[in-house]
């Protein structure tokens, strides 16, 4: 027998901050279909750093969960940033995010990944490892809020300057 596919639709702010004083603010809807095990979604959306440039941001999304809970899953996500002075494709896949309800209205997060991208103004690739970890608190039936922690560029441990941390907050919407 099929598993039932349904959609969920929500909106989001996420915001940013690296510690050096980069960031990145979006807000945007998303739009996914839903089985007990798989999701596949996109979402469109605006962006500013608060410096010099304004994006449309378009991410197309993936997840399975390796466990029926979804304590453990996978996911992979396509962000494609066209810009007044960025023009970008970043790939970032996350082989085991981990998310553990703490209560009915608190869970806690985790997802190391990697993150491949390329800079079509400056014709160059990246690459680099990270993980993101964070809190999220439903705020009654249809919203909620994750404040999270970030490092970037692992793969470069030494370096502990504030281009390679920060603190993110996304404030979400589900319709």
């Amino acid at each position: 027998m099929p598993y039932p596919v349904i959609t969920k639709g929500s909106a989001s702010l996420n915001t940013y901050q690296n510690f050096d004083g980069s960031n990145l603010t979006i807000a945007g809807i998303e739009e996914k279909a839903v089985s007990p095990r798989t999701s596949a979604g996109s979402f469109i959306g605006i962006g500013t750093n608060f410096n010099n440039d304004a994006m449309l941001v378009i991410d197309l999304k993936g997840s399975m969960k390796y466990d029926k809970n979804g304590i453990l899953n996978q996911n992979l996500r396509i962000r494609n940033t066209i810009g007044i002075n960025s023009s970008a494709t970043q790939i970032r896949y996350s082989p085991l995010t981990v998310e553990v309800p703490l209560n009915k209205n608190l869970s806690f997060y985790a997802n190391p990944h990697y993150a491949g991208k390329y800079d079509y103004k400056n014709n160059k690739w990246t690459n680099s490892a990270g993980i993101f970890a964070g809190f999220t608190q439903k705020i009654g039936n249809n919203s909620s809020l994750s404040i999270e922690g970030q490092r970037y560029n692992l793969q470069d441990i030494k370096d502990n300057s504030g281009k390679n941390w920060g603190i993110n907050a996304i404030l979400s919407y589900n319709f």
